[in-house]
């Protein structure tokens, strides 16, 4: 199979879908690899590693885009619209719950496009999410700290308080909501700087779980809507990290609710991708990370792990390298007939969404199309 593997062009995205060691196990299979110049060069992989490789280094993104499966890290830009064509397999971060109009496009296309986010195996894990969730929570906490400071860089000075206590100055309090991998991680980071850490989650035997095995500064309890009101007003950092899988994320805030938090506290929404835990969250870039609703600070970026993309590049390659070598090796068909977790990912197909959450979600969002869903 020919594999083109493109530069990512969503804003400061500095990964890569496939490093010059994951190139040389796939032309050793017997595939071609075509790689777009410059491609992994933010991630610490030259043009020349590439073709070391002996993957095909091409100027354009044309040219990456015009082979047989495309993997990348991103979901399509607009801008890219005009490579999606029927012959086309796509493999990369889709989170289609948040983007109909791209979902529109694919179906248009009759492309068959397959989530990382969605690849799910029969005991329910995520495999491919799961190591970007990991990174994101702890970026989610680098980047809140930072902005909670007075000096940020920003047009919004923060409160102006460190995580950890200083003599007689408490700690930060950091709140999470979700103990998924993305929450889980937060709270990590959060802790072990110092701050005081409460994680909210719904599951029972998982709270128990938490409560013997976490770091002493963290305090898990169950989320309820009343106990997690009560807790913003004493919150510092505000982390959003709720996961459906394939669905739009659930709505837990609104403006008002954010009122009780004090000024300058900063809310990090992780949950972003899958269109946010708020109703005042949208969308921010690297060119312009923060906005500001109700006197608090507002990170919404949707590629969190692009600020650390060595790190990112090879923790996303390492999981996704032996579904990219299945998908070359059988084709979509053999996908379908043997390997339901990787099936499951394939969120659209032949001009139908067949993952089921995808096409609950997007019911009668999806403009000038006849949208047709189907499951697997």
């Amino acid at each position: 199979m020919r594999i083109g593997v493109p530069k990512e062009i969503k804003n400061h995205e500095h990964r890569v879908a496939l490093t010059p060691a994951g190139a040389v196990l796939l032309i050793s299979a017997g595939h071609q690899v075509v790689v777009q110049s410059k491609a992994g060069a933010d991630s610490g992989f030259s043009d020349a590693a590439y073709e070391q490789a002996g993957a095909l280094v091409v100027p354009d993104a044309h040219q990456a885009w015009s082979q047989d499966l495309v993997v990348k890290v991103k979901e399509p830009q607009l801008s890219e619209y005009i490579f999606l064509r029927p012959e086309l397999t796509l493999f990369t971060y889709l989170h289609l719950a948040a983007f109909p109009e791209l979902a529109g496009e694919l179906l248009v296309k009759k492309v068959c496009a397959i989530g990382y986010e969605t690849v799910q195996t029969d005991a329910g894990v995520l495999p491919l999410l799961k190591p970007m969730s990991e990174v994101a929570g702890r970026v989610a906490v680098q980047m809140g700290v930072y902005f909670l400071q007075k000096e940020n860089g920003s047009a919004f000075p923060g409160k102006g308080c460190l995580p950890a206590g200083i003599g007689g100055a408490p700690p930060m309090h950091a709140v999470i909501v979700g103990a998924g991998n993305v929450g889980m991680n937060a709270a990590d980071a959060a802790a072990g700087l110092g701050a005081r850490v409460t994680l909210l989650e719904t599951n029972e035997s998982r709270i128990r779980q938490l409560q013997r095995e976490t770091h002493e500064n963290i305090t898990v309890v169950h989320f309820s809507h009343d106990g997690f009101y009560a807790l913003l007003p004493t919150c510092d950092l505000l982390v959003g990290a709720t996961l459906i899988p394939g669905k739009h994320a659930a709505q837990l805030l609104n403006r008002s609710d954010l009122r009780l938090m004090q000024p300058g506290s900063v809310f990090v929404d992780v949950s972003i991708d899958q269109g946010g835990i708020s109703e005042t969250s949208r969308a921010t870039s690297y060119d312009d990370p923060v906005y500001v609703e109700e006197g608090v600070i507002h990170c919404c970026l949707p590629n969190l792990p692009a600020a650390v993309p060595q790190t990112s590049t090879s923790a996303l390659t390492e999981a996704t390298l032996p579904y990219i070598q299945t998908v070359a090796a059988h084709g979509v068909a053999g996908v379908l007939r043997d390997f339901p977790a990787l099936a499951r990912g394939i969120n659209t197909l032949a001009g139908e969404i067949i993952n089921p959450a995808v096409a609950s979600t997007l019911a009668g969002k999806i403009q000038g199309t006849a949208e047709k869903t189907t499951s697997l």
